[in-house]
């Protein structure tokens, strides 16, 4: 049997794009529309991970937010638009590209699958807690958003 080299490649680009610690978390906090980062900050904050994900225990900083933000920003993943016209503070909303938009939708087969392998997953939550593995990372991923 011939591995599809493609297929490998397109899953490793799109495990790439969330490979950020927070990716995930700031995607689904803006699939209901653009948000300012406090807004998207006590969101996030405010999600209930359980105790099988053990490295989304510690709340999310600020800081951390912000650098995450212009990271996934640089990289085509969201909108960065300042309020028009300016004001002081300035007004700074988030939102996602319509490709992130797309993405979100596409992966709804993938959520009924998990629903439908809840013990499979609870199985490998277990083994990387137990084995120290929290931290699955693509080949030559790099531990910036970590």
């Amino acid at each position: 049997m011939a591995v599809d080299g493609e297929l490998l490649r397109q899953f490793y680009d799109v495990k790439q794009l969330l490979n950020d610690k927070w990716a995930p978390a700031i995607l689904v906090t803006l699939a209901e529309g653009e948000m300012r980062r406090a807004d998207i900050l006590s969101t996030i904050n405010s999600f209930s991970y359980g105790a099988e994900w053990s490295d989304r225990q510690t709340p999310l900083q600020d800081s951390i937010l912000a650098r995450a933000l212009k990271k996934m920003t640089e990289e085509g993943l969201l909108v960065r638009t300042e309020s028009n016209p300016p004001t002081f503070p300035a007004e700074v909303y988030y939102s996602l590209t319509p490709p992130m938009e797309e993405f979100l939708v596409a992966i709804g087969p993938v959520r009924e699958w998990a629903r439908r392998h809840k013990d499979l997953i609870a199985r490998a939550q277990a083994h990387r807690r137990r084995s120290g593995h929290d931290h699955d990372k693509s080949p030559g991923a790099d531990d910036a958003g970590e």
